[in-house]
């Protein structure tokens, strides 16, 4: 518990807009959201990537070589055309994700959404200009008739049902759909003005229409050669519908590179959000980052197919990795503010006690805001977001 109040009291108040409504998150999503906010800057939370979709074996991997669990797994629905119950992949087995968050650990899943391709019987989601290959059209969003737009409810409604399991079990996701789409590599990026509009819908269609409300939205820039796209914007669906901004970074050397171009890039398009590397490969430790300016709330290397595909062979037992390898992961740990999953579930739980009893409202009373103070003692500022002191209580502001 010190180790929280210590946190809260040295640590800035977050001011973060809210995607969703905070009276239509459940309460394990808002518990989690909250939480979020106030680690970041202070605290970072560790994390990896499933290989290829639906696994661990990356944070087994880390597991092996560090002896510390990461405090977060990022799934991906890829297969999504192919899953089916008690097949070779099947997204409806969530025991592995229920017992991951059992243990105190993050969800995070993304989505490379498979449209049909061009050669009949095929997929692709990683085409986006080469009509060649799929001439899959993100634009017939805006045309409800359309087959497009008919598939595109249809897969939404897919991802839905399952995404309805975790709900179920009182599991909140960090849901990051669409990624990368300013890259225009993904179908979904082909026009920037059709791809924000796919994400209001979906948005929409799995909010209000399935009732889905234990996801927190993650938007992820698009990047390439060490710099994010300077138009990256131009596919933004809008502060109202996005909870976490991100980057994914690749082969940069740089630690004062990411901080400016990347870090500090998506704190001047969006200061209200909280920043994550959702993806990396080939960075600087996470001690030069955070030494450089670059404090993510979250990290997640990309996987290393050959090395962790099985976890039983002969290549998982190797430290090397494509991406991060042990002593990268090493390092991170090495720094009391990079969050294991033990680290963050007994911060979770610390943050509980801290917020139990705690009024929480949305809007704050100009008229007594000059008898509002922090937890710090410093008068309460107006737009302010976190805990707020008034007459000897303590209320959550959202």
């Amino acid at each position: 518990m010190k180790r929280l109040a210590l946190l809260l009291l040295t640590a800035c108040v977050i001011c973060g807009t809210h995607a969703q409504n905070t009276s239509q998150r459940s309460a394990e999503a808002e518990q989690l959201f909250q939480c979020l906010q106030y680690i970041q800057g202070q605290k970072i939370l560790s994390g990896t990537t499933a290989n290829v979709n639906w696994n661990f074996n990356e944070a087994k991997w880390v597991n092996q070589h560090t002896g510390k669990w990461p405090a977060l797994n990022c799934m991906d629905y890829i297969h999504h055309p192919f899953s089916s119950k008690g097949g070779w992949i099947d997204y409806t087995n969530i025991t592995e994700v229920y017992n991951w968050h059992r243990q105190g650990g993050v969800i995070l899943i993304m989505w490379h959404w498979n449209v049909p391709a061009n050669e009949n019987g095929k997929y692709a989601f990683y085409w986006g200009e080469e009509a060649d290959k799929t001439t899959f059209d993100v634009r017939k969003i805006f045309e409800p008739e359309s087959d497009e737009y008919k598939l595109m409810l249809k897969d939404i409604d897919q991802i839905a049902s399952y995404l309805k399991l975790l709900k179920q079990r009182k599991i909140p996701v960090l849901w990051r759909p669409l990624h990368e789409a300013g890259g225009m590599w993904f179908w979904w990026g082909r026009d920037p003005d059709a791809c924000n509009e796919l994400w209001r819908v979906m948005y929409d269609r799995l909010t209000g229409y399935h009732k889905l409300n234990n996801l927190i939205w993650v938007w992820t820039q698009a990047a390439a050669w060490n710099q994010p796209y300077s138009d990256g914007y131009r596919w933004y669906p809008g502060d109202d519908y996005v909870d976490i901004v991100s980057i994914d970074v690749y082969n940069n050397s740089s630690a004062s590179n990411i901080y400016t171009s990347c870090f500090k890039f998506l704190k001047k398009y969006s200061p209200d959000k909280l920043v994550a590397l959702t993806e990396c490969g080939n960075v600087p430790t996470i001690t030069k980052q955070w030494k450089a300016g670059a404090k993510w709330l979250f990290f997640a290397p990309w996987y290393d197919y050959g090395r962790t595909n099985n976890t039983s062979s002969s290549e998982f037992q190797s430290t090397d990795h494509s991406n991060c390898n042990a002593d990268w992961w090493k390092d991170a740990f090495s720094n009391d503010y990079v969050l294991s999953r033990e680290d963050f579930k007994k911060l979770r739980e610390d943050f509980a006690a801290v917020m139990e009893g705690v009024k929480a409202y949305d809007s704050i009373d100009k008229s007594v805001e000059h008898a509002s103070y922090n937890l710090n003692g410093t008068p309460w500022q107006p737009n302010q977001h976190g805990i707020r002191i008034q007459n000897g209580k303590r209320y959550y502001v959202k």
